[in-house]
């Protein structure tokens, strides 16, 4: 955990109450590792999501589950086997970056099984009475944990809520908090689906690309999508593509060459001759899933 990040997503005085806590109270009984934990953790670190801020696209689970459970705080939460990190979270401030020891976490515990995992008063459960968790700032007093199971029973993670007083689910909350969750473990294999077919789509045309310039890169290969697309590129990616002889300049600008021309059909692009400017040389920010989309 970085020391420098906590302070910033908690403030210093958080932080050190939290740090007070951990001294003088006991610890969080740690749970049994699942039977699959490697299998578990691998399948975590292949989502992509850790270390990459998301929380905008997971942030429609965390608010209505917030609602759903009339709690204090609702978070999606990833676990890798030694940290637990909030994609996304709706209540205090959350930090999708910064790891949280999971021997330290309630959510520990619904990579156990399917089943939701609810603690209605953390002070009456051995496992976490007296613990950080009770204690300021954290005040997690209630719990409730859904776990985010794969189509294989694999648990990813939790969409989970806490709440500084006794948190108790009725079925109706349960059943809908269960669909939530399925939801969201849907999105997140969504997007790794989407990640995945991108990087194949993108192998494919690199080796097609690299036909035609042997030593190109994937900043070439990105440049010359974004000429064929928008008719721009970066300035020293142009430079790369007039110097394999993919596009020529031109009185103001430039245009593709035959070999260009057999690049764009070998890759599948559109036809048209597209021609950049001087005007147009500026950086476009689109993602690569952007490009590829607006050139199917």
């Amino acid at each position: 955990m970085s020391l420098r990040r906590a302070i910033k997503a908690q403030g210093l005085g958080n932080v050190m109450k939290l740090g007070l806590a951990i001294a003088t109270s006991a610890k969080v009984t740690p749970a049994p590792a699942p039977d699959n934990e490697a299998l578990r953790a691998t399948r975590v670190n292949e989502t992509g999501l850790i270390g990459r801020n998301v929380s905008a696209q997971f942030e429609i689970f965390t608010e209505v589950a917030k609602l759903i459970m009339r709690c204090d705080n609702a978070m999606l939460n990833l676990l890798d086997g030694a940290c637990q990190y909030t994609i996304s979270g709706a209540g205090q401030n959350f930090d999708p970056l910064l790891g949280v020891p999971q021997d330290m976490t309630f959510c520990q515990y619904a990579l156990l099984s399917p089943e939701p995992v609810l603690v209605p008063d953390a002070n009456a459960d051995p496992r976490f009475a007296s613990t950080p968790l009770t204690k300021p700032p954290l005040n997690c007093r209630g719990y409730a944990g859904f776990p985010l199971n794969t189509a294989d029973g694999v648990v990813l993670g939790t969409l989970c809520g806490t709440h500084p007083e006794p948190l108790s689910l009725t079925n109706s909350q349960v059943r809908l908090m269960r669909k939530l969750a399925t939801t969201a473990a849907a999105q997140i294999q969504m997007m790794v689906d989407q990640s995945n077919l991108t990087a194949s789509r993108v192998a494919t045309m690199l080796a097609k690309f690299r036909q035609f310039a042997p030593d190109g890169t994937l900043d070439e290969l990105i440049g010359f999508l974004d000429f064929c697309a928008r008719g721009t590129a970066l300035p020293d990616v142009i430079d790369m593509m007039e110097r394999d002889g993919i596009i020529t300049a031109i009185e103001g600008g430039w245009q593709l060459t035959r070999d260009g021309t057999d690049l764009r059909s070998a890759l599948g692009l559109a036809p048209e001759t597209y021609r950049g400017s001087d005007q147009s040389l500026a950086p476009q920010g689109g993602g690569l899933d952007d490009l590829l989309g607006k050139l199917e």
